[in-house]
Formats: structure tokens, C-alpha cells, sequence
């Protein structure tokens, strides 16, 4: 309130009448007052909020897709470890769409949180969180690591756990292996091929399904495996019905792959679906790899080879680490890297070198 009154040339008294819609203050002052505020980026309640002793023993979860079995788990995870403190969750979606992020955390600042764990919708713009931050409010990133903004992260190694799974069917015998991935196109992939050697690599933004791309397509050129983009089918993001519509095109191709990677649990579902809607026999005609140990996995005809992680487990390191920031720990912003096990079941096998990969 005193930096807004020195800005805009008043008394502390006058600022906070015109800001707080109450006492008499002439209209051009009032304008002068809110123009100030706003070019400070003042809101009343975070800066109450260092005002006072205590705090309101609340944090705040924005996730990307509470829909999503991964983010639904992590927030469980999270409100576990928020009881235990004695503090209350308040819980958000942004359904991976940016302005309702940024509105998000608007909200959260202003219900005077004292801490946000954030799965952030964009890694490049992050004007919002770093403003939080300079409020003084803790920031600990969930799924996503941000290199441009100095905040905790909990996430797993997305690029190792892909080249893993990828790994696996190749060393089954398979050489045209198929990947279907969700990404956000408004950051990517680009694949292009390398000078010279023709391989494909790809560039974008370093989320989670970019790094996962990276992996496959690592795996792939050590292994020395067909390496083309016809092979690489991409999705919008938590879209099922257009991930199984994606996963139909790749494997009715003249050359089919015989094995497919599907890079998070949109896409391994979608991948199931088409095939058994187009009547594939699951590991004879095609092996399939996808991501997440979700219980269906599990339950279906053949169980599923997965890559695991323990959303579970992340939500509680995230939360972990934001309470510890809120208790006053001011160590250097670290990246948490939780492991990964590649959980092989039934829906792979070796390549049987049939007619299905040379049809067409």
C-alpha cells in the first residue's frame, strides 16, 4: 500500500480509500491510485497477507486435467500431505488451457495461499508464476520442469522411461515401431531430418511429450530401426476419441508398424481401442507399449506392458517440498526426479516377421 501511495504522489490513508471503494476520494485521484496499482501489479490480499503473523494454513493445486487418472492421483497425494500439515487444500483445473492457469492462480494469490504446486500448462510462459514468487509465495512445479523460472520441480525422466520402452519391443525383433503421443501444438514438435544421415530429430518446448519423443526417437537410432515420420502419429492433448482416430491411421497404413509406443494414458487407451476395433490380435498382429499402470491395464485381454510411474508419490514429493518452502527453506530450486519401472506383461512379444509389417 505504501509503495502504490508514493507511486501515484498520496497519502497511504488516501491510497487505501481508493483502493478499498470506501471514504471520500475525488475521481482523478482514484484513477491516479489505480493506475499506480496496476503498474505495480498490486493485489490487496497478497500483500495483507505478509503483513500478518500468521497465514491461512491453505495451499493451492492448479492441475492440468483433474479428469486425468495421473493428475486426480497426484492431487490425492497432495491433499494427504497438506492434512498431515494441518493445512487445507484448495483445488483447480486448468484443463491445459493458459488464461484459465493465469486466472487460477489469480484466485489463489488472492484467497492468500501459502503455497501453489503447479502442473503448468506452458513452460516458456511463466510471467504468472514468477509473480507469485515475487509475492513471496512458494511454487513447487508437478509433471513439467521450467528452466527459465527458479522454482522446485518433481517430475520423472521422460526421455529415459520412453528410450526404455522403446528399447524393449526393439529388442523383441521389431524394426518399424510406431509412436502415438499428445502434445500441445503450440509448442511443438517439429521433426526434422538430421544432415546427412537422414535420422529424425525433434525440436519444442521441453514438455513431458517432447521428451518422450526424444527418448523413441533415441532408442530408435541406436538400435539402427526404420526412423520416419510416417511412423509418428500425434494427438491434441487428453483427447481420447481423437487418439484412437490417430492410432487407426497408423496402423492401417500400406506399412504398418508392428509395434507401437503410446507416450501417457490418453494415448495408450486410444491405442487399445483401435486395434481392437480394427480386429488386431494383441501381441500376434501388433505389440503395444503405453504409459501409466493404470488399473485397466491390468483387467484387459492381454494385460498391458506399461511404463509406471507413482503419480501418488509425486503429488506427496511435491507437496513435501512446498511446505518445507513455506517453513523458510531457501536452498537453490532443485529438480526431483522420481524413478520409473518399465512393467513388462503380456501385450508384447517377439516379432514374428509375418506378412502384416510387409502388406501393402
Amino acid at each position: 500500500m505504501a509503495d502504490v501511495a508514493r507511486e501515484a504522489g498520496v497519502s497511504v490513508a488516501t491510497a487505501g480509500r481508493a483502493l478499498g471503494n470506501y471514504g471520500r476520494v475525488r475521481d482523478d485521484l482514484r484513477e491516479q491510485v489505480q493506475a499506480a496499482a496496476e503498474r505495480l501489479g498490486y493485489s490487496p490480499n497478497a500483500v495483507a497477507r505478509s503483513m500478518r503473523s500468521g497465514g491461512t494454513r491453505s495451499i493451492g493445486f492448479v492441475g492440468a486435467d483433474i479428469s486425468n487418472p495421473y493428475f486426480a492421483t497426484a492431487m490425492r497425494g497432495i491433499c494427504d500431505v497438506a492434512r498431515e500439515q494441518g493445512y487445507e487444500p484448495i483445488l483447480a483445473n486448468s484443463d491445459d488451457r493458459l488464461e484459465v492457469e493465469r486466472a487460477a492462480v489469480s484466485v489463489l494469490l488472492d484467497k492468500q495461499v501459502e503455497g501453489i504446486v503447479v502442473a503448468p500448462t506452458s513452460v516458456t510462459d511463466v510471467a504468472h508464476l514468477e509473480r507469485a514468487m515475487e509475492l513471496g509465495v512458494p511454487i513447487v512445479l508437478l509433471d513439467r520442469h521450467i528452466g527459465a523460472l527458479a522454482a522446485d520441480s518433481v517430475v520423472i525422466d521422460n526421455e529415459a522411461a520412453a528410450y526404455e520402452a522403446v528399447a524393449h519391443l526393439l529388442g523383441l525383433g521389431h524394426r518399424r515401431v510406431g509412436l502415438l503421443a499428445c502434445v500441445d501444438p503450440a509448442e511443438g514438435p517439429e521433426l526434422a531430418a538430421r544432415t546427412g544421415t537422414g535420422r529424425l530429430t525433434v525440436r519444442g518446448a521441453a514438455r513431458p511429450s517432447i521428451d518422450r519423443i526424444r527418448g523413441y526417437l533415441a532408442a530408435v537410432d541406436d538400435h539402427r530401426a526404420t526412423s520416419s515420420a510416417e511412423l509418428i502419429q500425434y494427438t491434441p492433448l487428453s483427447d481420447a476419441a481423437q487418439a484412437q482416430r490417430r492410432a487407426e491411421a497408423l496402423l492401417t497404413q500400406p506399412q504398418p508398424p508392428t509395434a507401437v509406443f503410446a507416450t501417457d494414458n490418453v494415448t495408450t487407451q486410444g491405442l487399445f481401442m483401435a486395434a481392437r476395433r480394427r480386429g488386431l490380435a494383441i501381441p500376434a498382429d501388433v505389440s503395444l507399449v503405453g504409459f501409466d499402470d493404470l488399473d485397466w491395464t491390468t483387467l484387459v485381454d492381454p494385460p498391458l506392458t506399461v511404463v509406471a510411474q507413482s503419480p501418488l508419490d509425486m503429488g506427496r514429493a511435491a507437496a513435501v517440498r512446498l511446505f518445507e518452502r513455506i517453513k523458510g527453506d531457501d536452498r537453490p530450486a532443485e529438480r526431483i526426479v522420481l524413478p520409473t519401472e518399465l512393467v513388462v506383461r503380456s501385450s508384447t512379444a517377439e516379432h514374428s516377421h509375418g506378412v502384416r509389417e510387409h502388406s501393402g
